[in-house]
């Protein structure tokens, strides 16, 4: 494995890392801060909000100043950021750390996508492959490794490992060579300011990778409704799900060469994702046969989730940075505003869960065919 690919796999590990540590420290970091745990849940939208919003400003500015000249910065940010929550003596100071962390985030994610898709067609499915595999197992490890870390050090090492560790991409991003695609490109012919099927796939990170992961948030409420397991077996179901959804994440290039194309490998793969969600939340379902579902929604969506990265990257080179951060938002803000509203769903009816997932995925679905339109075409 090169170092580059070794390189954009720790950034992306980093970023789901330090969006989902928080799950099972909430009590002790807020009893340190002296303020409710559900106050401390305010730190996953001080990060998650300014990643969103500024994605797309980075990813622009990567375009036309190259990779190295962002990725740099937001590494030494997203450091330093890290580090300050370990050191906040208050909650306020907490918060805002957590906010200037986002911003680091916003720098790194995207623009380590655009890298990757930046090698060429021989190299670009497999580094993206292995950054969606360090998000994928960031955001499965890193509640493990916060308890953890949190029982024996304390909560502040957790953030303090995770802002040493950024130092190593920020030392690698050194030794890189300035790659700005977009210096000596241009758009290509008809591309204007959006090219050919930019809308569609990025709205499609939105509703459909968006309402996935959203909708996944209800799947240990949906078990407990079926068949009552307890805390462990369900952190064990969950780690199952992670452990499949990464191996998909490796997958996907060999399925590429055979495809040949992100769009049609992801709508094939979200077409399944919705069948087991629709058979989960609609239907009271034996154990064993939910945990299929559930088994055929992590492969299909780690497949999928690169799939689509590499469909919109290759949609503009000069333009590569800037769609690779619009999709990074959209994905975002679709897990925000599905998650929410799957839940409030989900209080009155689980079946509602499946008609949300029906609409949304469903959509992208259509979004991803083909299509003579002259505005969305693919």
């Amino acid at each position: 494995m090169r170092a580059q690919t070794i390189l954009l796999f720790l950034i992306a590990f980093l970023v789901g890392s330090d969006e989902f540590l928080l799950g099972p420290i909430l009590t002790p970091i807020g009893a340190d801060l002296g303020v409710a745990p559900e106050r401390i849940s305010l730190f996953v939208g001080a990060y998650a909000v300014p990643l969103a919003l500024l994605a797309p400003f980075f990813g622009a500015l990567s375009d036309h100043h190259g990779r190295r000249a962002i990725l740099l910065p937001a590494s030494l940010v997203f450091a330093l950021g890290s580090l300050a929550t370990a050191l906040a003596p208050t909650y306020s100071l907490a918060l805002t750390s957590r906010i200037v962390t986002g911003a680091g985030a916003a720098g790194m994610l995207p623009v380590a996508f655009s890298l990757a898709a930046d090698g060429g067609d021989k190299r670009a499915d497999r580094d993206i492959a292995a950054v969606q595999a360090g998000l994928t197992l960031g955001i499965i490890a890193s509640p493990a490794f916060g308890a953890w870390v949190t029982e024996a050090f304390g909560w502040q090492a957790a953030f303090a490992t995770l802002g040493i560790l950024a130092l190593l991409p920020l030392a690698g991003t050194l030794r890189l060579g300035q790659s700005t695609p977009a210096a000596t490109g241009h758009p290509g012919a008809g591309e204007g300011v959006w090219p050919p099927g930019a809308p569609n796939a990025i709205l499609s990170m939105g509703l459909g990778l968006g309402g996935a992961v959203g909708i996944y948030v209800l799947v240990g409420e949906r078990l407990r409704d079926l068949h009552q397991p307890d805390t462990e077996s369900l952190g064990l179901i969950y780690a199952g799900f992670g452990l499949v959804t990464l191996a998909g994440n490796l997958i996907m290039p060999r399925l590429m060469t055979q495809f040949g194309s992100g769009r049609r490998v992801m709508r094939l793969c979200l077409i399944g994702v919705l069948a087991a969600i629709m058979a989960l939340f609609a239907i009271p379902l034996g154990m064993v046969t939910a945990c299929i579902m559930l088994g055929l929604w992590a492969l299909l969506g780690g497949i999928g989730a690169p799939a689509l990265q590499a469909h919109l990257a290759s949609l503009s080179n000069a333009r590569r940075g800037t769609l690779m951060a619009l999709g990074a938002s959209a994905m975002n803000l679709g897990v925000a505003t599905w998650s929410a509203t799957a839940s409030t769903l989900f209080s009155h009816n689980a079946t509602l869960v499946a008609l949300l997932a029906l609409t949304i995925i469903g959509t992208a679905i259509c979004l991803l065919g083909p299509t003579r339109s002259k505005f969305l075409m693919t």
